[in-house]
């Protein structure tokens, strides 16, 4: 009688810890899909970043063009004013 209550307790301690296994594996599956969305998110952000980076430079220097085209004109207008 011991003997059987020992072994229905050892079934359902088996039991238990293959359920918890079982959750284990399903949210180990979960981080690997996650960790997968966020490798490839990254790596648009970097590709977005990249092609960003020369819109930057060339609006810089556009402004920069346009500022001093406008000191040109201003320092060429003094001369002519007097």
């Amino acid at each position: 009688e011991e003997l059987g209550t020992i072994f229905k307790e050892l079934a359902v301690l088996v039991i238990d810890q293959g359920t918890i296994l079982d959750r284990i594996d399903y949210n180990m599956e979960a981080v690997v899909e996650h960790t997968k969305t966020g490798i490839s998110q990254l790596e648009r952000a970097e590709k977005s970043q990249k092609s960003a980076r020369p819109m930057k430079c060339i609006f810089c220097l556009l402004v920069t063009i346009g500022i001093l085209l406008i000191l040109l004109v201003l320092k060429h207008r003094r001369r002519h004013f007097f």
